[in-house]
């Protein structure tokens, strides 16, 4: 049960390996995957999002492993597709598949493991960039129980899918630049 990524690269979705993944398949996939299974006002992409995200733990002032976690967390619908959260509570073994490629990603990019305080802290730039897209790209916004406040401006205009490709694959050699400095 394998198949080819853009670069070639074999991914056997019953057992991933951390050396199967790459940066630019990562960055050409999401680009190309709309957010919110296609149904926002117009096309935005999980790469977008991801870019967003980052820029949001930055401006919080969150660790660059925090920020790099922020980048790749939804690297796995690179290789899994974005489903929609209600989807996946229904799809019984979805949630263990996609967490053996999130630890795999993670690992490639020396992200794993995470402590529970830093994937608390992606979840929560994780939701308010959720609120937010649902305000500004959707009717219907997101109810949370609080309104999560924003120290960064995202960028949820219609951008080119190549140009946030780019973007998105210069942040992570970016990170990928600092880890091997440090």
């Amino acid at each position: 049960m394998s198949f080819f990524t853009n670069s070639g690269k074999m991914i056997d979705m019953s057992s991933p390996h951390a050396d199967a993944f790459c940066s630019e398949d990562i960055a050409h996939a999401l680009s190309q995957m709309c957010r919110a299974a296609g149904n926002f006002r117009h096309f935005y992409s999980v790469a977008q999002h991801s870019l967003n995200c980052m820029r949001e733990a930055q401006a919080r002032g969150f660790s660059q492993k925090v920020c790099f976690a922020c980048l790749l967390h939804d690297a796995t619908e690179a290789y899994l597709c974005d489903i929609p959260t209600p989807l996946k509570e229904l799809l019984g073994d979805y949630k263990k598949i996609e967490q053996a490629f999130e630890r795999e990603i993670y690992k490639k990019f020396g992200l794993y493991p995470l402590t529970d305080e830093e994937k608390h802290l992606v979840k929560l730039v994780d939701e308010a960039m959720l609120y937010y897209e649902f305000k500004c790209l959707h009717t219907i916004p997101i109810y949370m129980q609080r309104t999560p406040v924003l120290c960064s401006v995202p960028n949820v205009e219609q951008m080119d899918m190549r140009a946030v490709e780019q973007m998105f694959l210069r942040e992570i050699k970016a990170f990928e630049r600092l880890a091997q400095s440090a």
